[in-house]
């Protein structure tokens, strides 16, 4: 086993208020300021963006954007990078999110159109549970289906998110509960069965459900399932890097859809996880 890689974006507010947290629980500059340590867990602090916010337009510089994670990987003996980011939504809804990243369709928000990232079921797992325990109040705690940037990495990653308004993006407790659960989640060990999603909402409240007992890797809501080619499938499968032993179907997918999901599945030999 290697180093785990945490990293954030100072433009990012939820990012530059969990930066202070983790300065007070001892993380302190390497050789370069924006390299903090703890034992065996580095802190990658960025500048620009992790996940561009202009729709539609993938930032040419730096390139790779927003820094090249496979590079660091590589020089600091990186298993796995968990991004601590800030989650925004249209409801405002206080909120603890957890997800894989990649573009089913075209890149909305940076990497490229049909590509998913590298992912890794078991420690988004572990950092879920753990920040499943006592959240604050009025905060709920899910998973989202696969979306956004970046997409093009070898190094597996996922996003662990404070939601949704500035209001919880800059608030020290709230963003010191997520960086205590990033924190302990990747020290734990352990393996749930491992599967890959497809239907339901956004926010994945029947995945959300069965993370306690499935650790999930990519997710593909039912907005995505029209999107979806075998190939697609096949990286869904190929980069949950801990590997798959099923698929869950949500239970609102039409026939067609179910149908065309069973198909691509059977192209990849993977079955249907009974629950």
């Amino acid at each position: 086993m290697g180093n785990t890689g945490i990293t954030l974006s100072t433009s990012d507010p939820a990012g530059l208020t969990m930066l202070g947290q983790f300065r007070s629980l001892g993380f302190t500059e390497t050789e370069r300021q924006d390299i903090l340590r703890l034992d065996d867990v580095y802190l990658f602090v960025i500048e620009p963006l992790i996940v561009p916010e202009e729709r539609y337009k993938n930032p040419k510089e730096p390139d790779p954007y927003p820094t090249d994670y496979d590079a660091l990987a590589e020089a600091h003996n990186i298993d796995y990078y968990v991004v601590a980011s800030r989650h925004a939504s249209q409801s405002g809804k206080p909120s603890l999110t957890f997800h894989p990243t990649g573009n089913f369709g075209k890149a909305m928000y940076g990497g490229k159109t049909r590509e998913l990232q590298a992912t890794l079921a078991n420690p988004m797992r572990h950092v879920f549970m753990k920040a499943l325990e006592d959240p604050p109040r009025g905060f709920e705690v899910s998973l989202e289906a696969t979306h956004h940037s970046p997409t093009q990495f070898r190094t597996p990653l996922f996003f662990a998110e404070v939601g949704s308004t500035e209001t919880q993006w800059r608030d020290e407790s709230v963003c010191g509960y997520l960086v205590g659960a990033i924190l302990e989640g990747i020290r734990e060990d352990g393996r749930a069965p491992t599967g890959i999603g497809f239907g339901g909402g956004h926010y994945c409240p029947t995945f959300s459900v069965l993370e306690q007992e499935i650790a999930f890797g990519h997710m593909a809501a039912k907005y995505a399932i029209d999107l979806l080619t075998p190939e697609l499938v096949g990286q869904m499968v190929e980069k949950t890097l801990d590997g798959v032993e099923g698929a869950v179907l949500d239970r609102g997918l039409k026939g067609h859809q179910r149908k065309k999901v069973e198909v691509a599945l059977k192209k990849q030999d993977v079955g249907i996880l009974e629950r």
